[in-house]
């Protein structure tokens, strides 16, 4: 096996320890992956920017730092790549839209600083949907990323995370950091065949974060393996490493959520997703069935009275749209005019019932370790149907963010983990929901889980 081969299936806490012992040259590393870029021919779709010159003096910096024991961590020297809604200082930020781009950056925001201070390198920024507010991943300005599973015709990659979970699943980088909103992580990850982490709201700082819905935006992670998932959590989050060694499905409690999230499936992703529910019982995990009442009133809460996100995203946005004309797509912009008919006594009304759902959701599922459920419902649509029909776009949209958004509505935390393919070789991921600031217990679940399911091997 050659060295990059090795590199691309190395998980980043391998990587760290083969930088630490000298067989892995940080710089080599970094090289490797800006020409494996270069050399990619839809690298303009998949990033805003790579910062080429910047990461290879990063690299030189770890490896100085490697050789004369002075490392930041032991993830120092490791690439990553990052959604462009961070402020990264001296950059423009875009946030996916072209009229962003001479908005520099005045400093770091402060998830990106965390991970500096820590030694990891930024190979570049990633494309996203415009202004995050999508869960397709279209975005028509500055084109949009194929997804990779794709057969004869083009398939949206998720959103809005797009660029970063191609980065990742096409080996251009070590892993990605983006948001979730509403599924923004989960919904690229699970239809890229990749882990996708959703933090609690509020646990990970948004500050310098192009910011969508304050109250719902979350930082999350883009990567190839739970265990990837964890290191990222462990420094961005700055929280204790987390102890892996006795992890295992005898004794788990599993909640399968057997309402909403089901509807309108797409039958071979349910028989996916049912046969791996199976294989996890067959493990020894204890699998019980429930209807959760909470997630249709949550659904039903928005939709008669108003989505929070529509209504902070208008707050937001709507002047400077307006300011700038054919800025943002229309399908895009129809949704922040939603936002601006929601009445505020509506909005507060739509907090308060989601709080209380909350409550009431967790009194439910506290005797279990996790929820599970479909991570999406739909498999990724081709990316010409979408383009011509606006109607087609937001029914998609609608579904593909469906059992996702519901995590960020009761503020939980939630996991995407990759169990199987179609018959087409589309990618179906699971979905892992835990308490708020329950990161550790979910992660653990997901390690376990992912054990049982073989992560790269294509049906």
């Amino acid at each position: 096996m050659t060295i990059d081969q090795v590199w691309e299936n190395l998980t980043m806490e391998a990587i760290g320890y083969g930088i630490e012992h000298g067989n892995i040259d940080p710089r080599e590393l970094v090289e490797y992956f800006l020409t494996k870029i270069d050399q990619d021919t839809g690298k303009e779709k998949i990033f805003i920017e790579v910062f080429g010159q910047q990461a290879k003096k990063e690299a030189d910096a770890a490896y100085k730092r490697a050789i004369t024991n002075t490392r930041l961590s032991l993830y120092d020297g490791i690439p990553l790549v990052w959604k462009d809604n961070f402020d990264v200082q001296g950059k423009p930020t875009s946030a996916g839209l072209k009229v962003l781009l001479d908005r520099v950056a005045q400093k770091d925001a402060v998830a990106y600083k965390t991970s500096v201070d820590a030694g990891f390198i930024c190979l570049g920024k990633t494309n996203m949907t415009e202004l995050a507010f999508s869960g397709l991943g279209i975005n028509p300005t500055f084109g949009t990323p194929i997804n990779p599973f794709s057969s004869e015709q083009a398939r949206v990659p998720g959103g809005s995370s797009s660029g970063s979970a191609v980065a990742v699943v096409k080996g251009l980088c070590c892993a990605g950091v983006g948001t979730d909103t509403g599924g923004s992580i989960r919904t690229p990850a699970a239809w890229n065949n990749l882990v996708g982490l959703k933090t609690t709201a509020g646990l990970i700082s948004t500050e310098g974060v192009i910011p969508l819905s304050q109250t719902l935006d979350t930082v999350g992670f883009i990567t190839r393996c739970v265990g990837d998932a964890a290191v990222l959590y462990h420094v961005i989050a700055q929280t204790d490493k987390i102890d892996f060694s006795d992890v295992g499905c005898k004794g788990l409690s599993l909640l399968v959520c057997t309402n909403i999230v089901w509807e309108n499936i797409d039958s071979e992703v349910a028989a996916i997703l049912d046969a791996s529910i199976g294989d996890i019982a067959a493990k020894g995990a204890s699998i019980n069935r429930s209807n959760i009442p909470e997630f249709e009133q949550a659904l039903e809460l928005i939709n008669t009275k108003g989505n929070i996100v529509n209504y902070e995203a208008s707050k937001n946005w709507l002047k400077f749209l307006e300011a700038h004309p054919k800025s943002i797509s229309q399908d895009i912009l129809d949704r922040f005019y939603v936002g601006a008919k929601i009445q505020e006594s509506n909005a507060q009304e739509v907090y308060q019932g989601l709080k209380d759902l909350k409550k009431q959701y967790l009194q439910r599922t506290n005797d279990y370790t996790a929820v599970i459920m479909p991570t999406v419902a739909n498999v990724p649509p081709i990316i010409n149907d979408l383009e011509q029909n606006s109607q087609k776009y937001a029914a998609e949209n609608l579904l593909s963010l469906r059992n996702t958004r519901l995590a960020n509505l009761l503020g939980l935390c939630a996991i995407s983990i990759p169990v199987g393919f179609t018959s087409s070789g589309l990618p179906v991921g699971l979905m892992l929901v835990g308490a708020p600031f329950s990161e550790v217990l979910l992660l653990r679940l997901a390690l376990a889980l992912e054990n049982v399911f073989p992560r790269y091997k294509r049906r």
